[in-house]
């Protein structure tokens, strides 16, 4: 069955962030950025808490919760935000996007926006701006199609996937400490 994004999913456009107004009695976040991003997405384990942009606020912001899909609208990719990246504001470069549990497994809608022939040929086709920074506007991400298979062989195919990403992420993890390791031993060696 082809359905809609917007017939499965409510999308939520990120703060904007130029518009936040401080407080100094405000409520204290921190900003969702590239590098949670790629935390979430499987790419980085380092989070340089050096570099991280406080803000105070009583106005209402769009938070990013655990296991919250995330798009970024620069990346064109989705993710599932992680317990370390809770709690922060998305910046109007997020979208946060609210599946349907009824009609589509959340793992397999990442698998389907990030890998899915039929996911990769519209963000391409939706993908607006220079060739030094390109975006996806949120109208088009909303009239995406997809292609439903059944809840359960969502579930399955969703699992694998992330399974996979994981997996992946251990194995160039693995095989870069190994990399240290030995290169460690022979500096020790002269």
């Amino acid at each position: 069955m082809t359905r809609s994004y917007k017939d499965i999913a409510h999308f939520t456009a990120g703060s904007h962030i130029s518009r936040i107004q401080q407080n100094a009695d405000g409520s204290a976040f921190r900003f969702y950025a590239t590098e949670q991003f790629l935390v979430d997405d499987w790419q980085s384990d380092i989070v340089s808490a050096e570099i991280e942009q406080w803000v105070k606020t009583h106005q209402d912001v769009v938070l990013a919760q655990k296991g919250d899909v995330v798009i970024s609208l620069i990346h064109g990719k989705a993710v599932r935000v992680s317990t370390e990246n809770a709690g922060r504001i998305l910046g109007n470069n997020y979208v946060k996007v609210d599946v349907d549990d009824s009609q589509i497994n959340t793992a397999w809608f990442l698998w389907h926006f990030n890998e899915s022939p039929e996911g990769r040929r519209q963000r391409i086709q939706a993908t607006q701006g220079s060739t030094v920074v390109q975006r996806i506007a949120v109208n088009e991400l909303k009239n995406f199609t997809v292609t439903l298979p059944p809840l359960a062989q969502q579930k399955a195919m969703g699992g694998l996937y992330l399974a996979a990403r994981e997996k992946r992420f251990y194995q160039q993890r693995i095989a870069a400490l190994s990399e240290q390791q030995i290169l460690s031993l022979l500096s020790g060696m002269i």
